[in-house]
């Protein structure tokens, strides 16, 4: 008989897409929604302690209870904002934000912003609860009044706080227990932390004077530095003396609910979940080669053939590098150009007169003063009003110069105004001469006729305005169409001719050499072939531990290891790729190991950042970050939905966990070896310090450090390098690293950029596994330059770089009032928070 699981494993798509929606509904009513079930409660242990506070217990019902409050409040805060807006007011979020709600601004017309809803971890209802604790213990009271204006002051006045019972009913249905008492008070509650927040973090993010310098001047100086690094780990074996209880329990106490933290280096023995891993590997770039020795000539030849108009053309010269006359745009061509226009000013004048070449716009003005005077003062006025028209001519201009010319004369109107700007237009000819000489040769030629039959007064006001509003390259190219004498130019008009033809002429196709790209095409034919060999392989393997868990999984009994009776690695050898385990170990231990390397890009379109945005994923986040059961195949990185696109992984894996455990606040003598461990660890970064410290002393002089140090190659030198290194966009900024230096941090880089050129000094790494002597032994500004440049960009305020940082360092001070406040209560976790 089949397994009755059977029916939901068929089916599962379709009821997770159902609980899918029940957890988003209890995900939007939070707490709210636990009170359909009453009893739950009472079915929880009311003795289990999950944190003493000054030696009172805590219990999980009771941590609930405030958990589903600060839900409530935070709901019903966010749905009247989101009311707000949809009336059009403005929401004034709460600040400091309260738990449970984050507000995001607008940054478009598509995106309005909005209240936005976060899950409350047990250790933010735990702040908040200590923060309640020492607003009592203050003093701070807090009135109705003062609810009333918190309720409608987040609103900006649109709601007022008799409104809120209506949203109190939305958010808890018609079946709500909370009345609007309860919730006032709850409100109550959550002003009086936002109080006390501010009582202690009241100036803590302000700039002073002191403050400012400090950060301006780490944010603008540049040293150079050179290092000696002593190790934490060579001091080990000098730890010789032994441990008292008294001292180990004391570290133990004092980190026993923490994470041991890598980059920092304090140590921690809160127990975090395990899991060891069986996993089969293909390596793609295996694959790649198999695929690229079985590409053959033919195929590449027939592929280059298919292609290479789309792919293997050879770049041409760009058609937009030319002059208007068709010359290219080159230096020598630019100079020859002149001799190119002048012979035009000449050649189609057959007449003597004209053929003073030198003083073309001159005599054009003075010559014919009786005919021609007009004809310069027309390209002037009427330029622009009558280029249209003379575009029009000059297309029927080809058929016959003359009779086209002959054909003009009906304009008269504006011929006769000429004459009476006959000095004016002496004048301008001269200026016109300069600029636009190609335009004159153009009118000249067409006039040429005219000026014997008509006055010259009708023909310039035809078509030498139109004339000298055309561009120059559109007379040009006409002209030699329509006469002979053009073709017996001089050579650089030779040139111009066949170059203004050459756009009606495709240029010759030059394609890359087949030699050339012969391995890129080998390349684009093999990638997808070793894609879909990898996948074959994988999917093939896969298929055959699947129905291996399927048997196991719908079994009667689950017993061992389903795949007890396969041969692992002989099946990974069938299909070409790798059977490999990863030992039992928690998700830090796995960052710090190999498997903590293994990441896959992949690239998606941020519509804030107006481009890509990159998304690394990583096996040890899927191999802890799913809860499926033992022994379950799985793939990675397998397909991604929000991705728009990636390449193939360097490494394919399946893979399933053959054991885990949950982590757990474990007792002294569960973690005892691994606090004498931490404690080791500390003793021998003291005598680490102890001899950096040493070796700095007598470094002091003016020889050079690798004189001085015992290793003398093992001195790194370190030139222009700064506090902060920009990131994302202008104004933002990271701590930087320092080349060689492993694990750069904050205590790294506030000691060497407090010290002055030529001192040294002792600066430890992040997490104090190396102690570095540092020699600042150059700088590109003194602090007396800095002091005066950040004096001359104040204008009334601190630039806004230090006002930034101040803004971190805020953070970390926020951080550390946090942490006060759980000392001064003698917090004293019990189980994991967040269990």
């Amino acid at each position: 008989m089949r397994n009755p699981f059977h029916f939901f494993r068929k089916n599962q798509k379709a009821l997770l897409a159902v609980f899918g929606v029940l957890l988003m509904i209890v995900f939007t009513v939070g707490g709210v929604v636990s009170q359909f079930f009453p009893q739950r409660a009472a079915y929880e242990a009311a003795d289990k302690v999950v944190v003493k506070i000054d030696g009172q217990p805590l219990t999980k019902p009771e941590i609930d209870r405030l958990s589903q409050d600060a839900t409530l409040v935070s709901l019903v805060t966010g749905m009247a904002m989101a009311r707000t807006q949809e009336a059009g007011g403005f929401p004034n979020p709460p600040a400091p934000p309260i738990a449970g709600l984050r507000y995001q601004p607008p940054s478009g017309p598509n995106s309005p912003g909005g209240a936005m809803r976060e899950e409350i971890s047990t250790q933010v209802v735990i702040s908040d609860h200590l923060f309640s604790l020492e607003g009592e213990r203050l003093g701070v009271a807090i009135s109705d009044d003062m609810v009333r204006e918190f309720m409608t002051s987040v609103t900006g006045g649109v709601i007022s706080d008799v409104q809120y019972a209506e949203l109190l009913n939305q958010a808890q249905g018609a079946d709500g227990r909370v009345t609007y008492d309860q919730m006032f008070e709850m409100f109550r509650r959550t002003l009086l932390v936002q109080k006390t927040k501010r009582l202690l973090l009241e100036g803590i993010s302000t700039a002073t004077p002191a403050s400012a310098w400090i950060n301006y001047r780490n944010l603008n100086r540049t040293l150079d530095v050179q290092l000696y690094p002593v190790n934490t780990a060579d001091y080990l074996a000098k730890v010789t003396k032994k441990p008292t209880e008294a001292e180990l329990k004391k570290l133990f106490n004092q980190y026993r609910d923490q994470i041991r933290n890598p980059l920092t280096g304090e140590p921690g023995f809160l127990q975090l979940d395990k899991a060891a891993v069986g996993f089969v590997k293909a390596d793609y770039e295996k694959f790649l080669e198999a695929e690229l020795a079985k590409i053959t000539d033919e195929q590449v030849a027939a592929d280059y053939e298919k292609n290479k108009d789309s792919s293997y053309r050879k770049p041409v010269a760009d058609p937009a590098a030319e002059t208007p006359l068709g010359v290219p745009a080159t230096e020598p061509a630019m100079e020859e150009q002149p001799a190119a226009t002048e012979p035009m000013t000449t050649e189609p004048m057959t007449t003597e007169p004209m053929s003073t070449e030198p003083m073309k716009t001159e005599p054009a003005a003075e010559k014919p003063a009786e005919d021609k005077p007009a004809a310069e003062p027309a390209k002037m006025e009427e330029p622009a009003k009558e280029a249209p028209a003379e575009e029009k001519t000059m297309t029927e201009t080809p058929p016959a110069t003359e009779k086209s010319a002959e054909e003009k004369p009906a304009p008269e109107a504006p011929a006769e105004e000429k004459p009476a700007d006959e000095k004016p237009a002496a004048e301008e000819s001269s200026l016109l001469g300069r600029g636009s000489e190609v335009m004159l040769v153009a009118f000249q030629e067409e006039g040429e006729k005219p000026a014997e039959d008509k006055p010259s007064e009708e023909k310039p006001a035809t078509e030498k305005p139109a004339d000298d509003a055309a561009p120059a390259a559109e007379p040009m190219k006409e002209t030699p169409a329509e006469t002979k004498p053009m073709e017996e130019m001089s050579a650089p008009m030779d040139e111009t001719k066949p170059t203004d033809e050459s756009p009606m002429e495709e240029a010759p196709v030059e394609y890359r050499p087949l030699e050339e790209v012969k391995d890129q095409i080998k390349a684009s034919l093999a990638r997808p072939l070793a894609q879909a060999a990898v996948k074959d392989a994988l999917q093939k393997v896969s298929d055959v531990l699947q129905r291996e868990y399927d048997d196991y999984f719908y079994a009667d009994e689950q017993n061992g290891n389903p795949f007890d009776d396969l041969d692992l690695k002989k099946l990974a050898q069938e299909h070409g790729v790798e059977y490999g385990e990863m030992p039992m170990m928690d998700y830090i231990a796995a960052m710090e190991s190999p498997y903590g390397e293994i990441t896959h890009a992949e690239f998606s379109y941020n519509p804030q950042q107006g481009g890509l945005q990159r998304n690394d994923r990583r096996f040890v986040d899927f191999i802890f970050g799913n809860k499926s059961p033992l022994y379950r195949p799985q793939e990675f990185p397998g397909a991604s939905s929000s991705s728009m696109f990636s390449m193939p992984a360097d490494q394919q894996f399946v893979f399933w966990k053959t054991d885990e455990s949950k982590g757990f606040l474990p007792t002294f003598d569960q973690v005892r070896d691994q606090v004498v461990e931490a404690w080791k660890l500390q003793q021998a970064a003291k005598l680490a310090e102890a001899e950096a410290e040493k070796i700095a002393a007598s470094a002091q002089g003016d020889a050079p450090l690798n004189e001085v140090v015992p290793v003398k190659d093992a001195v790194l030198v370190a030139d222009n390098i700064t506090y902060y290194q920009e990131i994302r966009q202008p104004g933002q900024y990271n701590p930087a690293q320092i080349p060689g230096v492993e694990k750069t941090g904050l205590k790294t880089l506030d000691k060497i950029f407090a010290t002055p050129v030529g001192a040294t000094v002792v600066a430890p790494n992040a997490d104090e596994t190396v102690w570095y002597v540092a020699r600042v032994t150059g700088e590109r500004k003194t602090e007396a330059e800095l002091r005066d440049q950040l004096k001359a960009e104040m204008n009334g305020d601190f630039p806004f770089s230090v006002a930034y940082l101040e803004g971190m360092r805020s953070q970390v001070r926020w951080n550390q009032v946090q942490e006060d406040l759980f000392e001064r209560f003698n917090v004293e976790w019990q189980s994991i928070a967040d269990e």
